[in-house]
């Protein structure tokens, strides 16, 4: 082959690709990346994905990619997501404190850890979590209150052990009360340096100042960075202010070529999926 050739062959630079697009008339398609919170927003709460949401959503996988973020661990993610999570690019876990890529060349449903931020809980905190279980008023009380997740803490005064509806009277009656709200602003006030937003229907995610999901949107460009996509968009259930989708949509909000939809479940995230595809 002569010189010329031989050259293109080292690679597909920029030049080329202008050259190119500009000789052949070709157009950049745009690309789309997608950002989900999990529960209550993918998934009911606490719960599988529902069959008609998989049906549409293993359909809308095959032209679409996403990443994960959510406030549980990984085991929880995967009974919700059902094998699911394992078609995305990748999954913050724990707020964003723990980052997992999938890896089909060891195991199907293998996920290897990239990164894990630690954060080891305050013996005052889990004495004054501790007071708050004794003091509230829910009307129904479970066990495990306190679930250290190595890079964060989550807490419920109802118990994550609760059944499904427990956690539903719960919910209604803490919309009401706002007990997690008054909790998650004491916890605020009395330790500087951590933060405290309410997740899912009965609990409140805990960790260090700066370590919400809102950190995933560096690794995120960091990791897109070489196909430059054109948007990234972020759906989740608790995108308003004390809600830990909040940090990470105050920062979309303020950042361009970003968009974010406030979901109410589901169905809702399936209307709003269909209604971008249009």
């Amino acid at each position: 082959m002569n010189g010329k050739g031989d050259n293109w062959r080292g690679g597909w630079t920029p030049q080329y690709a202008d050259n190119h697009n500009r000789i052949f008339g070709s157009k950049k398609k745009m690309t789309k990346i997608f950002i989900f919170d999990v529960d209550g927003t993918l998934t009911p709460s606490r719960q599988k994905m529902t069959k008609e949401f998989r049906e549409f959503f293993s359909k809308w996988i095959k032209k679409n990619s996403f990443y994960l973020v959510t406030g549980s661990d990984l085991p929880k993610l995967q009974e919700q997501m059902d094998g699911m999570e394992f078609h995305s690019n990748g999954i913050f876990t724990c707020c964003g404190n723990q980052f997992w890529q999938s890896d089909p060349a060891v195991h199907p449903k293998h996920a290897d850890l990239i990164y894990e931020n630690k954060f080891k809980v305050p013996n005052n905190l889990l004495t004054f979590l501790g007071q708050k279980i004794r003091e509230s008023e829910t009307p129904v009380k479970a066990n495990n209150h306190i679930e250290d997740r190595d890079s964060m803490v989550n807490f419920s005064t109802v118990g994550r052990n609760c059944t499904l509806k427990e956690r539903a009277k719960y919910f209604e009656w803490d919309n009401k009360v706002s007990e997690r709200k008054q909790i998650a602003e004491e916890i605020k006030a009395g330790w500087n340096e951590l933060d405290a937003v309410i997740g899912g229907q009965i609990s409140i995610d805990i960790y260090p100042k700066g370590m919400d999901k809102s950190q995933i949107f560096k690794h995120l460009e960091d990791i897109e960075n070489v196909y430059c996509p054109d948007e990234y968009i972020f759906i989740g259930d608790r995108t308003q202010e004390g809600g830990n989708d909040y940090p990470l949509a105050k920062l979309m909000n303020k950042t361009d070529n970003c968009s974010t939809f406030q979901t109410d479940g589901w169905e809702h995230t399936m209307q709003i999926l269909e209604n971008l595809s249009d």
